[in-house]
């Protein structure tokens, strides 16, 4: 079983490479591009805004496990190749695909990655006490962004053209990378969000014509897996803390003996973050504000630290560059002793995670349509995170009883902007959801550059007793 938690996460963010910062990988979020402050209830609001959970119209009880969502965006590769690359992540390289792929990294945002499974999630609702819910899911971020030396180096290895430059040999690494972020985090997170009405003003007692609400949440996180590698303003930041679930051959790092993680949770660092949120309703309409993921990770198990040496000539170390998107089984090239980068044994770190801002309105129009827009802003720096404001509109437009589809808009000018749909087949047997979606229906029909692969999938979602 803990073998099975580990890799199959692991598995969908290094073979299917995986945007889902801001959708939380929730297909009801997904097909709307992210527009869900002001709409999402039960616990589709974990990581959103607990106030939700103090909404009238939230279920009495809702369950749903294995909801998965992935995300592969990049404005290196096109859609061809970022295709490739998810499909058939062990196919060879030749020397022209290193060449080019080398040639391609060398821009901002090269590859953003994206995944979350949430394994189990539930929710319930008390008459005049409130809403509840919890959730165990595990979440994956990583960033490329490499400069021609860096992408030289990754993808051509000791045939790079630096190494052709005497002079190259007395700079530090940190001079050779400079530009270069590559940032990998991994994480599992138990959490548990409470959110009520406040008070309401005007109207009747049980309909008032302004209400408010309020709700916290808090999380446990299980550092599974860091990555940091920073060269800017001639310094190298470089760390590491990774589970021995990884299988990473360290090689002979002096004083270095990685411990063997254990346990269905088999974390290398632990922390804890809280999500506070509000809204007012306005007769059909939410307007909501919330900080989400405000928290830290300490790293303090396998901590490794990278050391700005002067660069190795090629008789120095062995590597032939990248030879397939395969990266997770070439990932002890790193470390060990045949790298280009030197590590030292490090002491425990802390590593923010992704905390944001998000305000939201949401609009209940008819009993069968209902729409939002989100604005989401950065709280923390991490190199994983939103450089700038994200946006999203969206609606969800039920057809039939049992069919609802959603369609909106959304991104930045990192991201560019896309065009999420998504389609809900509900209440079989009365009670069960599937849903899936894209961040951007349009990638799989324009193949244009910039493109954003994804996809958010419940199977099993069972509702009980609607409140009325």
């Amino acid at each position: 079983m803990k073998k099975l938690l580990f890799t199959s996460h692991f598995l969908l963010l290094t073979s299917y490479l995986s945007f889902s910062q801001i959708d939380m990988g929730l297909p009801v979020v997904t097909g709307k591009g992210g527009a869900a402050n002001g709409i999402v209830k039960d616990w589709e609001c974990i990581g959103i805004n607990p106030a939700n959970l103090g909404w009238k119209n939230n279920y009495r009880f809702s369950i749903s496990a294995m909801i998965v969502g992935i995300s592969a965006q990049s404005k290196a590769l096109d859609y061809g190749q970022l295709k490739n690359a998810i499909i058939y992540p062990s196919d060879p390289f030749v020397t022209t695909d290193k060449i080019l792929f080398a040639d391609l990294f060398t821009t901002q945002d090269g590859l953003n990655l994206q995944s979350n499974i949430n394994w189990l999630t539930f929710s319930f609702a008390i008459p005049k006490v409130g809403g509840f819910a919890m959730n165990l899911r595990d979440r994956s971020f990583a960033h490329v962004t490499l400069n021609e030396n860096t992408a030289d180096i990754l993808f051509n290895g000791m045939n790079a053209e630096i190494f052709n430059d005497t002079l190259a040999f007395l700079k530090n690494m940190s001079t050779i990378f400079n530009g270069s972020k590559i940032s990998y985090m991994h994480y599992r997170e138990l959490n548990l969000a409470y959110g009520k009405k406040l008070f309401g003003i005007g109207g009747t007692k049980d309909s008032r014509t302004v209400s408010f609400y309020g709700g916290i949440g808090f999380k446990y996180l299980w550092g599974l897996g860091n990555f940091e590698m920073i060269a800017e303003k001639g310094a190298l930041t470089g760390r590491s803390a990774l589970s021995s679930k990884y299988g990473v051959n360290y090689g002979n790092i002096k004083n270095f003996t990685p411990e063997t993680s254990s346990g269905i949770f088999p974390s290398v660092g632990s922390g804890t973050a809280f999500d506070v949120g509000m809204g007012v309703g306005i007769g059909k309409i939410k307007i909501t504000f919330s900080a989400v993921d405000m928290g830290k990770i300490i790293w303090d198990k396998n901590v490794l630290m990278a050391v700005d040496t002067l660069m190795p000539d090629t008789s120095q170390f062995i590597y032939g560059g990248l030879n397939s998107w395969n990266i997770a089984e070439q990932a002890s090239n790193m470390f060990n002793d045949s790298g280009i980068i030197k590590f030292k044994p490090g002491s425990a770190y802390s590593t923010h995670i992704l905390s944001k801002f998000r305000i939201g309105v949401g609009c209940q129009f008819t009993k069968r349509i209902v729409a939002g827009a989100d604005m989401v802003l950065p709280m923390t720096d991490n190199p994983a995170n939103l450089e700038k404001a994200f946006f999203a509109l969206g609606t969800e437009i039920a057809l039939a009883d049992n069919f609802f589809f959603s369609v909106g808009v959304s991104g930045n000018s990192n991201y560019g902007f896309s065009i999420p749909f998504g389609i809900t087949l509900g209440r079989f047997a009365r009670i069960m959801e599937v849903r899936i979606a894209t961040n951007d229906v349009l990638t799989y029909f324009t193949h244009g550059s910039n493109p954003n692969i994804s996809l958010a999938l419940s199977l099993f979602r069972f509702n009980v007793d609607k409140k009325k």
